[in-house]
């Protein structure tokens, strides 16, 4: 099986192309830093597989998916990627991949999910909305195992993902707005998140909260 690796991180192309070198029946014959260079490498080793990062520096993983598709008909795509959410995985479905995997679940996961691939048992399309959501909650508990947000500070994420203050925030809860900035500080802390804004686009990237404007107003999904 002849594996093209798309990724702007040299060490993660490198750790890539080690890892399953190390098994014969794979042989990396390219690697790329950008859509460009993937497109000029396909042409040259007409791989079997792609893997993609969703985020290149020149272009979308998507648009990439969508040419390598498109004008390499035998080239399967597999997305690869550090951010997973529900809309950019099924963009890069509907643009022709044949599967998904987190650089987070491990390299036993990127080979089954080539493995099934190459057999041609790997299932999209009607399953792909229920195994997205499935892979977000996992990779959710994975970060907030140790520290579980409390109901109240998920209700606290839940206002402040709709836009109000933190003063406006403890008005809503009956708290007060020091309670706010503490349950704050504290989801920032088991999000990994500098910044409110921060804490909620990864909040909403990790699929536990939805985005404004989707069935009206955000809430946290269970």
């Amino acid at each position: 099986m002849r594996i093209m690796i798309v990724d702007d991180h040299e060490i993660v192309r490198e750790g890539l192309k080690v890892s399953l070198s190390a098994d014969s029946r794979f042989e990396v014959v390219a690697e790329s830093g950008s859509g460009q260079e993937a497109l000029r490498a396909v042409r040259q080793t007409l791989p079997d597989i792609a893997l993609v990062d969703l985020r290149l520096p020149d272009m979308r993983g998507e648009d990439l998916t969508r040419e390598l598709t498109r004008d390499f008909p035998s080239t399967s795509v597999i997305i690869l990627t550090t951010y997973l959410s529900e809309e950019t995985v099924r963009g890069a479905l509907a643009a022709g991949a044949v599967g998904y995997v987190t650089k987070a679940a491990g390299l036993p996961e990127l080979v089954a999910t080539i493995e099934r691939v190459m057999d041609g048992t790997n299932e999209v399309g009607a399953m792909a909305g229920p195994q997205i959501v499935r892979q977000l909650h996992a990779v959710v508990s994975s970060r907030t195992k140790e520290a579980t947000p409390t109901p109240q500070q998920e209700r606290v994420l839940e206002l402040a993902a709709q836009g109000f203050t933190n003063r406006e925030i403890g008005s809503r809860l009956f708290i007060s707005e020091s309670t706010v900035r503490f349950h704050v500080q504290k989801l920032k802390t088991k999000f990994a998140a500098r910044t409110k804004t921060e804490l909620i686009a990864k909040a909403i990237r990790t699929g536990f909260i939805a985005p404004a404007g989707e069935a009206g107003i955000p809430s946290l999904s269970k």
